[in-house]
């Protein structure tokens, strides 16, 4: 019986180093050829695709028709995690008519989300002009990291 537990027990951890943050649904849905450079330098073409993005939330605009996240973009690993080492492309916006929880979705937490790409805004950023993609929301998640691990980082949801 314990032999049988040392056996299982190892493949266990290995399954649950795999766990996407994003459901399957919405990742079939997402074009993952579409990269953030190329989304970022002309957002219109891209209006109606759908998108798999991360990164780090560095403002919030909350009002009556919902809410808005101004991200700095990160790329994502094959699950879904913003890694904040990678250098960032850029910012976008996601938006969404829901009012996302205020202790969950502030400034410097770490999300992942798959939306459509609508179109895009011209905003001012430190001081100039700076086009944002435009990304309704379908489905976000906040990342937190719990551990590091020999094997990396382990979150919960």
């Amino acid at each position: 019986m314990i032999n049988q537990l040392f056996c299982v027990l190892p493949l266990l951890l290995l399954l649950g180093g795999c766990t996407h943050w994003i459901s399957e649904q919405s990742r079939e849905l997402a074009d993952r050829n579409i990269s953030f450079n190329v989304l970022s330098e002309k957002p219109g073409a891209f209006s109606g695709k759908i998108v798999l993005l991360g990164g780090t939330i560095a403002a919030v605009q909350r009002d009556s028709e919902g809410t808005q996240l101004e991200v700095t973009q990160h790329t994502v690993d094959c699950r879904e995690l913003p890694d904040e080492t990678s250098p960032s492309g850029g910012r976008f916006l996601a938006i969404t008519p829901l009012h996302l929880n205020p202790d969950k979705y502030e400034p410097g937490t770490l999300i992942s989300l798959v939306g459509e790409v609508i179109g895009q805004k011209i905003q001012p950023l430190q001081g100039r002009n700076y086009i944002y993609p435009v990304i309704s929301i379908k489905e976000i998640h906040d990342i937190v990291i719990e551990q590091e691990t020999e094997w990396g980082y382990y979150g919960g949801m």
